[in-house]
């Protein structure tokens, strides 16, 4: 094999990760502007981290047993703003973990503990209202994203 041989390999080469870096570029952009679109389409996941930083001590420092006794204690959730705020973050990320476009590992790195707390605090209302709505799904991707948590804590012990 000759230096010609050679150079025209090497060439040939090069445009071929050149054209393969380009499409990996123009996927990973592609993934960006859909998770941005969805961001954008969902309120909920453009909170501010001070409406968060309120909202969870509120909903983790409820107190009561079942759906009807909070009903009875702090009305409607639907008219909770801080049940609904902090619901529909989690519901938010769960999608977008359940899309490929988040990692778990960076969930877990932001949210450590706070997925799990917070759907055990949510749990019986969640499902209080499932029944009372007629609304199976309501909250599955923080279900989602909850579930995803809870393997991946069992998994490493």
């Amino acid at each position: 094999m000759g230096f010609t041989d050679i150079s025209t390999t090497i060439a040939a080469l090069s445009v071929l990760v050149g054209v393969v870096f380009a499409i990996i570029q123009m996927r990973d952009a592609a993934k960006a502007r859909h998770t941005e679109l969805i961001i954008e389409l969902n309120p909920a996941l453009k909170v501010g981290v001070d409406e968060i930083s309120e909202s969870l001590p509120r909903i983790w420092s409820l107190d009561y047993d079942d759906y009807d006794d909070y009903v009875q204690k702090y009305g409607d959730p639907l008219g909770d703003r801080s049940f609904y705020v902090i619901t529909e973050y989690y519901n938010g990320l769960g999608f977008l973990l359940h899309r490929g476009l988040v990692d778990i590992d960076e969930i877990e790195y932001l949210l450590s503990g706070t997925v799990s707390v917070t759907w055990g605090k949510v749990k019986p209302i969640v499902e209080g209202m499932r029944r009372h709505y007629s609304f199976p799904d309501l909250c599955e991707w923080f279900e989602y994203l909850y579930e995803c948590m809870r393997k991946r804590e069992q998994a490493r012990a």
